[in-house]
């Protein structure tokens, strides 16, 4: 028999033409169950879960796809695809797709997987530690463990005429497969831009901590993200570590990092976004990026009227452009005005007094 899950009342997608996705990747590939499906496109959630470890046994492998498969019926989700080790499920609503997280990660704990599998250094039990004199055990990993990425954004549906299913490609879930890749094995990584956006009164019991930005491959913007954990299961955190926003991978403890722009970097691996020079000292950050001051003010900073040439220091505003102080001079005679002069203008450059009658042959 099966773990025990939260279970919503079980509903097919209507029709809607607001569609939430979410994915998780299996060490196998399963043929898919079929539910009604969604219209046409769409609004989603892509999320992305995947197993750190083989599954080993074809028992443990059916346990393991039972569980992905019952929460995905009663949180009403859809499921678009599962290749050899990926699921990609549809929910309407975000919320959904973010219970359905958490009830998969405790299933998954609460499962009771063969001993043999539990061998395995990715899937041996850990205890909660003993805290306030309580002693009774609480497993925080138990068997395979999952990792989960979850977005939101514009995806495109194709429907497959020859299986009567619908599938989903696109910008967002390139982004969700880079966030589950990011995650490690327990954690579920959630989109900022859509948990900022959750009821967070109707989640399931949760924990949660931002974790940084990330440049996920393919996209040059950065991804802030949030871990979520359900609260009985808030001890996995102390797990997962530090992990660089540009290379993804894990901070080890002996190795020097940087803290910047609300993430943690290797310090070889934060660099200016243009010359990709490592930064050791002063930056300036622009659009969430980082920039040597060199590039940032020859690619940021207004150029003078007269030279052309980025302009870092203090400037004159004048004749609708902006001058180097000493740029700002007579076109003719290049003399600087004095606080008494009268600066005119001719062909958008400024002339003196007598150089503007003489150019003009006018008097004033």
């Amino acid at each position: 028999m099966g773990p025990s899950l939260l279970c919503p009342s079980h509903t097919a997608l209507p029709s809607s033409d607001k569609i939430e996705t979410f994915g998780l990747n299996l060490r196998r590939r399963r043929r898919k169950e079929r539910s009604k499906l969604p219209d046409r496109d769409y609004r989603k959630i892509c999320s992305k879960t995947e197993t750190s470890t083989t599954m080993g046994t074809s028992r443990a492998m059916n346990r393991y796809s039972d569980i992905v498969r019952r929460a995905t019926r009663d949180f009403r989700g859809y499921e678009v695809e599962a290749e050899e080790e990926s699921f990609l499920i549809a929910f309407q609503q975000p919320l959904d797709a973010v219970n359905w997280c958490l009830t998969v990660q405790l299933a998954m704990t609460d499962t009771k997987w063969e001993e043999e599998l539990l061998t395995c250094d990715d899937c041996i039990r850990v205890f909660k530690s003993r805290e306030n004199g309580y002693d009774i055990p609480r497993l925080i990993f138990c068997g395979p463990r999952l990792q989960m990425g979850v977005s939101k954004g514009r995806v495109d549906s194709v429907y497959h005429y020859a299986s009567g299913h619908m599938g989903y490609r696109g910008t967002e879930v390139y982004r969700t497969q880079g966030i589950c890749r990011l995650a490690q094995g327990g954690q579920i990584l959630i989109n900022e831009s859509l948990w900022q956006d959750l009821p967070k009164d109707q989640i399931a019991p949760y924990v949660h901590r931002e974790v940084g930005s990330f440049k996920l491959e393919g996209f040059d913007n950065l991804t802030s993200l949030t871990e979520v954990l359900p609260r009985t299961l808030e001890e996995r955190a102390r797990w997962f570590g530090i992990i660089c926003a540009e290379c993804n991978k894990l901070i080890k403890p002996k190795e020097g990092y940087v803290k910047a722009l609300g993430s943690n970097w290797h310090t070889d691996h934060f660099r200016c976004w243009q010359c990709k020079k490592v930064l050791n000292g002063t930056y300036i950050v622009k659009d969430q990026k980082p920039y040597c001051e060199e590039d940032f003010f020859q690619y940021n900073a207004p150029r003078c009227r007269s030279c052309s040439n980025p302009i870092t220091g203090g400037f004159i505003e004048a004749i609708e452009s902006t001058w180097h102080p000493d740029c700002f001079v007579c076109q003719r005679c290049h003399k600087a005005p004095t606080k008494d002069d009268n600066i005119f203008e001719f062909n958008a450059l400024p002339y003196c007094t007598k150089c503007y009658n003489t150019v003009t042959n006018g008097t004033t």
